[in-house]
């Protein structure tokens, strides 16, 4: 399954090196820990840049974004076997 989503999340990252590394984030009242991060990627939109984050958990594969203008994170995408 694939989902295009566009929802607010809370995340709990770490700072290793001179990277920002998600943990865990919180989507529609569940915790969810973040085993790998597969890739990281930006995009400038005006003066606001957003960082894409492709991570996965044991399950599923989710793409998050993060926004320098309002430090706010977004469940963007959501794909899973089930």
């Amino acid at each position: 399954m694939h989902a295009q989503l566009n929802e607010p999340i809370e995340v709990l990252v770490k700072f290793y090196k001179a990277q920002v590394v998600p943990s865990f984030f919180k989507w529609r009242k569940r915790t969810y820990r973040v085993e790998k991060v597969n890739l990281v990627h930006h995009e400038n939109q005006g003066e606001n840049k957003i960082y894409y984050f492709s991570v996965s958990d044991n399950a599923n594969f989710f793409r998050l974004a993060f926004s320098t203008r309002d430090l706010s994170w977004r469940m963007k995408e959501l794909y899973n076997e089930g």
